[in-house]
């Protein structure tokens, strides 16, 4: 697992290197974290072990999912967790650096999961409820309410 192409964007595997960009992309996912009355060094404290139960839960969850970090010309922008099944590519997590939300990285991931998926296999993805934001991303891009909990949205392409 060396590299792969997400359309003109760049996947590479998270190198130590990258912790920090990494940890900061995860804090900027959880704004109820950062509303919190307490210093950010605390914040941060409690967004790293967070970070270590999400990442155990994924490798518990699905033990074969490819971790990529989305680069540009060298930049980091994201990070993208995938599940291949043998009908369906589980998005597990996409997250988009704030500085760049907004400019396309997301819709270009997508766009070329889409591509490699087509007529093969469907597309999974959850996200939150209140995500609206991330709700109509996914609308444009052709994904469908499959399941509706209250607090997440099961997501489909085919």
């Amino acid at each position: 697992m060396k590299e792969r192409r997400f359309g003109a964007l760049t996947g590479r595997a998270p190198h130590a290197s990258d912790a920090a960009f990494l940890a900061a992309l995860y804090l900027a996912t959880r704004p109820d974290l950062g509303a919190l009355p307490v210093p950010r060094s605390v914040i941060e404290g409690i967004a790293r072990h967070q970070q270590q139960l999400q990442s155990a839960d994924y490798a518990a969850r699905y033990p074969a999912a490819e971790t990529w970090l989305l680069t540009d010309g060298g930049q980091a922008l994201g990070r993208i967790v995938l599940d291949w099944g043998s009908d369906t590519l589980r998005v597990v997590d996409l997250a988009v650096a704030q500085q760049v939300r907004r400019r396309g990285v997301a819709r270009t991931v997508l766009a070329a999961l889409q591509d490699a998926c087509r007529g093969q296999r469907m597309m999974a993805l959850r996200v939150r409820a209140e995500n609206l934001a991330a709700r109509a991303l996914y609308a444009a891009c052709g994904f469908a309410v499959a399941r509706d909990d209250g607090v997440t949205l099961e997501l489909v392409w085919r």
